[in-house]
C-alpha cells in the first residue's frame, strides 16, 4: 500500500527525476525548520543520501548544497560506500556477535584479496581444475565473485552451493566443469571469511555479508540507525544492490521520509551486484510519480525520437526505415580508416568552433587499447584535449616505477634475479633525467653493459673506470653515474644497520631525493608514484597481520611485492583525484558503453565506434559469473539467453539515444581490428542513414 512520506520517482534519462529529488530534500527541510532550535542540535534532520557512484555522488551533492545555500551540512554516499562506513564504526559489535577478538579494520584491494585466496586455496583444488596458473586465478576470481553476489543479495554464505546446483543454468555449470566443486566453493568460501575475520580483513563481498547478516538484523544497531536518520533519499535505484533495498525497507517500516529515483531503462550494474527488479517492488509502498522526457527545443528532429525505429530494429532486422538526419554514418573499410575519418569528422567542426571538445563524446561496445592510443594520438596532434573515462593503465607501465622497483633491487639484498642489463640502463635514464647531470639512452645501455654485476644476492654498480673506455662517457653521464651510485651505496649502509629503511620510506626518499628536484610531474606520472607508494603501504599493513609469515625475510616480501606490480593487475590510476577528474573533463569524452552510461552525461554529439560489432549483443564483462542465481527477484528467470541480450541491448539503445541532445554517428567498418568480418544486429542502421559527409552542417 502507498504511503504519502514515500515517493517513486520513474522517468528515463533526462526526464528530471534529480531535479525532482533535490525539491523534495529542500521541502522536508524546511517542513523541520518549525522544530529546529539552535540551542538542540539533536534536533536537526539527518537524512541518509545515496547516489550510484561517486561522479554522480559529487554532482548531487553540488545540486543540493546549491539548493540549500550551503545551511545544510550535506554529505551524498554509494550503497557500498555507506556499507563499509557502517562495518567499520560498528566492527566491535560485529566481533561481539561473532565472537571474534576485537580489532581494527583494513580492507584488502581485490590485487591482495586474489592473491591471498590463490594461496590459501592452492591445495584444496582438484588438479584437474587448475592446470595452468591462468585457470587458477580465473577460478579463484569467480569463487571471490560469488562470495560477493551473495553478500550483495544478503544471501547466506551456507546457501551458495545449494543455489549454485539448482539455479545454474546447464551451460553456466559446464564452464565450471564438474557439478561437485559447488560443496568445495562453499567449504572454500566459508574458510576464507573466517581466515579474514580472525585477522581483521575484509573484502567487498565480506563487508556486505557483515552488514546483511550481522549488522543491520541487531536491534542494537537497528537503534541506532532510528535515531540517527530521520529520512532516505536514496538517486538512481536502478543501481542498487538487493541489501541496500533491505534497508530501504527498514526505514518505510518506521515511516521515515523517502525519495527513490528509478529509471526503467537504466539498470547499468544489473549483473554487477544490482537487483533493479527487486527495487521495483518499492513502488507499491510509495506515492509514484512518473515524469515523461522533456519536449524538443526545435522542430529538428532530435536521436530521442528515433527511439521507437532503432527498437523496432531488434524485434524485426528487416522493419528499419530510413533514419532523420541528425543520425549518421561514417563507414570504411578497414578499421584503421575508420579511426582516422572519425577523429577527421570531430577534429574539423572543433577546429571551426561548431562544436566544443567536452561536447562530443566516443563510445564503444569494448574499447581496445589500439583504438584509445589511436584517437588520443590523433587528437593530440591537433591539440584537442581528450578525457578517457576511467582509464586504468598497468602501474608496471610507467618507467618511473619500473626504474624505482629496479633501484630497489640493487639496495635490498637477495632481489638479484629481478632485473638485468636493460632494466638497469632504463633506470640509469630515468633516475637521472631530473638532475643537472643525466645519463642519455646510449650511455646508460654502455655503462649497464660493462659497469653492472649481476649477481642473485648483491647486485652492484661498480666503478665507472671498470668500463676500459669510460673517458669517452664523458663529465656530464660520469658526475650522473657516480652520483647515483654513491646514493645506492648510501642507502645499503643503511640496510645493515639497527633500523634498516623499510620499503615505503625508500620510495619516498628515491622520489625526494633523485626524481622530485622541484620539476612539475605530469597527472599521470604523480597518479603513478602516488599508487606505487600507496601499493606498498597496503602490502606492508597485510603483511604485518600475518603471524605466519612473520618469520620471513624480508627481502622475500619485497620480491612477492614486485612480482604482484609486475602481473599488471594493479593499475596506476584505480581512484582519480576529483581536481584532476575536472580538469580533464573539457575534452571529449571516450569511454565504453558501460563507463559511458554510469557517468550519466549528455553530450551535443555522440560517435558509436564499431557499430557493426557483436559485442553490442553481449553483455560480456559487465556480468559477473551466477549473477542470476542470487536476484531476489526472479522475474525474468524464464528468458532465454537470447531475450536476456535483446532487453540489455534495448536498455542501451534507449538510453543512449536520450543522452545524446542533436546528432549520433554510427561508426562502421567492413572488417574489425582482426579482418574478420563485422556483421553485429546494428550493421543493418548503416542502411537507413546518411553519411556524414554528405549531410547539412
Amino acid at each position: 500500500m502507498a504511503t504519502e512520506f514515500a515517493s517513486w520517482i520513474t522517468g528515463n534519462a533526462g526526464s528530471g527525476k534529480t531535479a525532482y529529488l533535490v525539491e523534495t530534500f529542500c521541502r522536508w527541510l524546511q517542513s523541520w525548520q518549525p522544530s529546529l532550535d539552535k540551542s538542540q542540535l539533536q534536533c536537526t534532520p539527518s537524512a541518509l543520501i545515496f547516489a550510484a557512484n561517486h561522479t554522480t555522488g559529487r554532482k548531487l551533492s553540488q545540486q543540493l548544497t546549491d539548493a540549500v545555500a550551503g545551511n545544510y551540512p550535506i554529505v551524498v554516499k554509494t550503497p557500498l560506500g555507506f556499507i563499509e562506513d557502517e562495518v567499520n564504526l560498528f566492527a566491535p559489535l560485529c566481533w561481539q556477535r561473532l565472537n571474534l577478538t576485537p580489532q581494527f579494520t583494513l580492507k584488502l584491494r581485490s590485487e591482495t584479496e586474489q592473491s591471498l585466496a590463490t594461496a590459501l586455496w592452492h591445495n584444496a583444488w582438484p588438479k584437474s581444475m587448475i592446470p595452468n596458473a591462468a585457470a587458477e586465478a580465473r577460478l579463484v576470481r569467480t569463487t571471490l565473485d560469488i562470495l560477493q553476489l551473495a553478500g550483495a543479495s544478503a544471501a547466506p554464505l551456507e546457501e551458495i552451493p545449494h543455489r549454485l546446483a539448482s539455479r545454474l543454468s546447464p551451460e553456466e555449470k559446464a564452464t565450471l566443469g564438474d557439478e561437485e566443486i559447488f560443496p568445495l566453493m562453499g567449504e572454500l568460501i566459508l574458510q576464507w571469511r573466517d581466515w579474514c575475520l580472525q585477522r581483521g580483513f575484509l573484502t567487498y563481498g565480506l563487508i556486505y555479508n557483515l552488514y546483511g547478516q550481522v549488522l543491520l538484523p541487531d536491534p542494537t544497531y537497528q537503534d541506532k540507525l532510528k535515531k540517527r536518520y530521520q529520512g532516505i533519499f536514496a538517486d538512481n535505484a536502478d543501481d542498487y544492490p538487493a541489501i541496500a533495498h533491505d534497508l530501504a525497507s527498514f526505514f518505510l517500516q518506521q515511516q521515515r521520509s523517502a525519495v527513490f529515483t528509478f529509471n526503467p531503462n537504466g539498470k547499468v550494474r544489473f549483473g554487477l551486484n544490482a537487483d533493479p527488479d527487486l527495487w521495483e517492488n518499492l513502488a507499491q509502498h510509495c506515492h509514484t510519480v512518473a515524469l515523461s522526457s522533456p519536449p524538443p527545443v526545435s522542430n529538428t528532429p532530435s536521436p530521442r525520437a528515433t527511439i521507437p525505429s532503432i527498437l523496432q530494429l531488434i524485434d524485426d532486422p528487416c522493419s528499419l526505415e530510413p533514419l532523420p538526419s541528425c543520425i549518421r554514418n561514417i563507414q570504411t573499410l578497414s578499421r584503421s580508416q575508420l579511426l582516422r575519418e572519425t577523429a577527421e569528422t570531430i577534429i574539423e567542426p572543433i577546429q571551426q568552433g561548431k562544436i566544443q571538445p567536452q561536447e562530443v563524446a566516443i563510445i564503444a561496445p569494448g574499447l581496445d587499447e589500439i583504438a584509445r592510443y589511436t584517437l588520443m594520438k590523433l587528437f593530440h596532434q591537433a591539440s584537442i584535449p581528450v578525457y578517457p573515462l576511467n582509464e586504468q593503465r598497468p602501474l608496471i607501465s610507467s618507467s618511473l616505477v619500473r626504474a624505482l622497483l629496479t633501484l630497489a633491487c640493487l639496495v635490498y639484498p637477495n632481489l638479484g634475479r629481478l632485473i638485468d642489463s636493460n632494466t638497469v640502463a632504463e633506470m640509469l635514464v630515468i633516475l637521472t633525467e631530473p638532475s643537472s647531470y643525466s645519463i642519455d639512452p646510449v650511455r646508460a645501455g654502455l655503462l649497464a653493459d660493462y659497469c653492472y654485476q649481476a649477481d642473485p644476492s648483491s647486485p652492484r654498480l661498480l666503478d665507472i673506470k671498470t668500463f676500459p673506455r669510460w673517458d669517452r662517457i664523458g663529465y656530464q653521464a660520469e658526475t650522473a653515474y657516480n652520483q647515483l651510485r654513491d646514493w645506492i651505496e648510501h642507502q645499503k649502509q643503511q640496510q645493515n644497520t639497527a633500523q634498516p629503511t623499510n620499503l615505503v620510506s625508500f620510495f619516498n626518499q628515491a622520489i625526494q631525493q633523485l626524481l622530485w628536484k622541484g620539476n612539475n610531474f605530469s597527472v599521470a606520472d604523480l597518479s603513478s608514484l602516488r599508487e606505487l607508494t600507496e601499493t606498498a603501504q597496503h602490502y606492508w599493513e597485510v603483511e604485518s597481520r600475518m603471524p605466519e609469515v612473520a618469520s620471513r625475510d624480508p627481502s622475500y616480501i619485497i620480491d612477492q611485492f614486485i612480482q604482484l606490480l609486475r602481473q599488471g593487475t594493479i593499475t596506476a590510476n584505480p581512484y582519480p583525484l576529483t581536481s584532476l577528474q575536472q580538469s580533464f573533463s573539457q575534452g571529449i569524452t571516450l569511454a565504453n558503453i558501460f563507463q559511458y552510461r554510469s557517468q550519466r552525461n549528455y553530450h551535443r554529439w555522440q560517435f558509436w565506434l564499431d557499430v557493426g560489432s557483436p559485442l553490442w549483443l553481449k553483455q560480456g564483462a559487465t556480468s559477473l559469473f551466477a549473477c542470476s542465481v542470487f536476484l531476489r527477484n526472479q522475474s525474468g528467470e524464464n528468458l532465454t539467453p537470447e531475450l536476456e541480450d535483446e532487453e540489455h541491448l534495448k536498455r542501451i539503445l534507449q538510453d543512449l539515444l536520450e543522452r545524446a541532445t542533436e546528432r549520433v554517428y554510427l561508426c562502421h567498418s567492413d572488417l574489425a581490428v582482426n579482418g574478420t568480418e563485422q556483421m553485429g544486429i546494428l550493421s543493418s542502421l548503416i542502411q537507413g542513414t546518411m553519411p556524414s559527409e554528405q549531410s547539412a552542417n
